[in-house]
């Protein structure tokens, strides 16, 4: 499954903690709709999350991701 800038919105806008997965192998846990953003047009081709440090955060191309899951499920719930 690919997953889209609509995908990323259907988790942040559920405000639940969810975990995304990158082709790298790391992979960040989202604790709530705070700690994520992605183009309010939802046309963007990047996600950026924050943390875990108090000034860190990752700009992820979503190319990059091949998963998303919450509740200790797997792939993109």
């Amino acid at each position: 499954m690919i997953i889209t800038t609509e995908k990323v919105w259907e988790y942040i806008e559920a405000n639940e903690p969810f975990t995304i997965y990158l082709s790298d192998g790391r992979h960040f846990l989202v604790k709530d709709r705070h700690w994520i953003t992605a183009h309010p047009s939802r046309q963007g081709s990047d996600i950026v999350i924050y943390g875990p440090g108090p000034d860190e955060f990752h700009l992820i191309p979503l190319i990059a991701i091949t998963s998303i899951s919450r509740n200790g499920s797997t792939g993109a719930n």
